[in-house]
């Protein structure tokens, strides 16, 4: 238990005891079993406020995970790392033989992962400055110049088909409010 709980530990026992003792003394005909319930109440409300204190904390450690995966994923993935050193070297090249090749499964792993992580920007899970950790990447890959060839090609390509949607738009978009913001 933390220090704050400790202490809500013992202010608890105290009040408890303070209560029995003292209420029927100031409160003329209160009893003892009248004093007992108040100081019970205050233990109970106490107790509330102690799990929340505990959910608080659980929720804060649960997200430092979530968020560490995320991390890992961006810095630790053996085929999104691969893909974005193709486009921060240059090497990433897109043209047709692009195409079906292992190079086009670890650039759509990435966008997707990248997409992903915009997505739940916008949707407030995680904050701006939890994205900062992620601010350098997203500008080089969305500033090069194949990966917006890629893009293009693919919002073309979804039309063709007639999905109704936009590829890696939550990614995307980000981009465009962070370029705005230059």
């Amino acid at each position: 238990m933390t220090r704050v709980q400790w202490a809500t530990v013992a202010l608890a026992i105290t009040l408890m005891v303070m209560v029995v003792v003292f209420y029927p003394l100031i409160v003329p005909g209160t009893t003892t079993a009248d004093a007992t319930n108040i100081a019970l109440l205050i233990v109970a409300i106490l107790g509330i406020w102690l799990t929340l204190l505990q959910i608080t904390e659980g929720s804060k450690t649960q997200k430092a995970a979530f968020f560490k995966d995320l991390y890992s994923t961006m810095y630790s993935d053996p085929d999104v790392r691969e893909a974005f050193y193709q486009v921060e070297y240059g090497k990433f090249i897109y043209n047709p033989k692009f195409h079906d090749s292992p190079s086009e499964k670890k650039i759509d792993r990435l966008l997707s992962f990248v997409d992903l992580v915009c997505d739940l920007y916008d949707q407030k899970i995680i904050t701006e400055r939890e994205m900062r950790f992620f601010k350098y990447e997203f500008a080089r890959i969305s500033q090069d110049p194949n990966v917006q060839g890629y893009l293009e090609f693919l919002r073309s390509f979804y039309d063709s088909v007639g999905t109704g949607t936009r590829p890696f738009p939550s990614f995307v978009s980000y981009c465009k409010k962070m370029s705005r913001e230059k």
